[in-house]
């Protein structure tokens, strides 16, 4: 496979009942299976983490981020105003300049 999202349903339904901010990162995989792991979370009113959405991409590309935040917008998010938490990595500024 090219490129790899998922999420789960239960999780959807919580993110209108969580703060309008989502934390995204990457982190490489090593091992049998290659590749970047993509996530994004959110907090509950008791600052609890909520997985929202994953990812299996080629590397934190710019085109990676972008088909990953599209999906993330798609699926899952259905908010106006969310705040983005992330590292500043130059890919994830890149695909959200490109939204």
């Amino acid at each position: 496979f090219h490129r790899l999202f998922w999420t789960f349903k239960p999780c959807c339904d919580a993110f209108n009942f969580c703060k309008p901010l989502i934390q995204v990162d990457g982190t490489h995989l090593y091992g049998k299976y290659r590749g970047t792991l993509l996530i994004a979370t959110t907090q509950d009113g008791n600052n609890n983490v909520l997985p929202l959405a994953f990812a299996v991409v080629e590397g934190e590309t710019l085109l990676a981020w972008s088909w990953f935040l599209s999906h993330l917008q798609l699926h899952v998010t259905n908010k106006e105003e969310i705040c983005l938490i992330s590292d500043r990595h130059r890919s994830i500024k890149s695909a959200i300049d490109n939204e």
